[in-house]
């Protein structure tokens, strides 16, 4: 008998947590990832992340997305972003959503648009206005992403 593939794992893993068997879904995303299946490095920072079969642990969280970001897991970047953005280490946030924008996620360029925002007096609007509209016009935004980018250009009264 052939032995499982990274592949076999994650798709295991999967399965496991849509039936809700979250802790053999955890222990499968863990061999997936020592098997070398980059998308489950970011799938065990998730459950550790969320206290999903086990209990949250952040600062593991935040180890497993840099090692899936670092092996070019986009969801990686994104998580790791949030992570550092929630922690108000904007430099930071904004360095991976950048990363996970130049990988082509759309959602990434809200996030990088809300941070500019944010920064107040002292934002970049040039950098707001186009971060937004990057959101509004990506064609890998969820539909929730591209109505918030859509409604923060037109709270600015960049769009009617």
């Amino acid at each position: 008998m052939q032995e499982p593939t990274q592949d076999d794992w994650f798709l295991a893993a999967n399965d496991a947590w849509d039936a809700g068997a979250h802790k053999k879904a955890l222990s499968l995303f863990l061999k997936a990832a020592a098997a070398g299946e980059t998308h489950a490095l970011n799938s065990v920072g998730y459950f550790l992340d969320h206290g999903i079969g086990v209990k949250k642990n952040p600062a593991a969280a935040r180890d497993w997305y840099r090692k899936a970001a670092k092996a070019g897991d986009v969801a990686g970047c994104a998580n790791l972003a949030i992570c550092y953005r929630d922690e108000g280490n904007f430099r930071w946030a904004r360095f991976w959503f950048e990363k996970a924008y130049a990988q082509g996620d759309g959602d990434a360029a809200l996030e990088l648009g809300r941070l500019f925002l944010w920064e107040g007096p002292n934002q970049n609007r040039h950098k707001v206005v186009d971060y937004l509209g990057k959101a509004v016009a990506s064609q890998s935004i969820t539909p929730n992403g591209r109505t918030e980018a859509g409604a923060l250009l037109k709270s600015l009264g960049l769009i009617k």
